[in-house]
């Protein structure tokens, strides 16, 4: 049996800050984002939840249970057309990061990207869900399985 480890390394933000758990919130930062919001629906109709609470829609990641991470990767990629990592850490802390690559990988339209504009991308949702100051950085989350 072996155990691998791995880092991710980028800029954003570490989700487990944002300290929000009203579904009235979560919803509009779906309202952003018509294709999530109507695949989540869909999710929950699959699975006969008509009211659903916050722990319901933190299930919806079910292949790397990411929850709120995990929706605003899929909302800023579909709103900006941004791809971002969610991922976590090897204490369950969440985080959001543009991990860096090489610009021939990148489209066109994001080869020019700057700290700045990333930092301006990701607080642009992050206050529908928090009023609180939530810091943008460089993280190195590692983990392991």
């Amino acid at each position: 049996m072996s155990f691998q480890t791995w880092h991710t390394y980028g800029y954003g933000i570490c989700v487990s800050d944002i300290v929000c758990e009203s579904v009235e919130k979560l919803n509009a930062l779906f309202h952003r984002a018509p294709g999530l919001e109507k695949a989540v629906n869909d999710w929950l109709k699959d699975c006969d939840i008509e009211k659903p609470t916050w722990d319901d829609y933190m299930e919806y990641d079910e292949d790397f249970n990411l929850g709120l991470a995990t929706f605003l990767k899929e909302v800023i990629l579909e709103c900006e057309g941004i791809e971002l990592t969610a991922c976590n850490d090897f204490d369950d802390k969440l985080y959001l990061l543009y991990e860096p690559t090489y610009p021939w990988y990148l489209p066109k339209d994001q080869v020019s990207l700057t700290e700045e504009r990333i930092k301006e991308i990701i607080l642009k949702y992050v206050p529908i869900l928090t009023e609180q100051q939530i810091e943008v950085g460089y993280y190195e989350p590692e983990n392991g399985g």
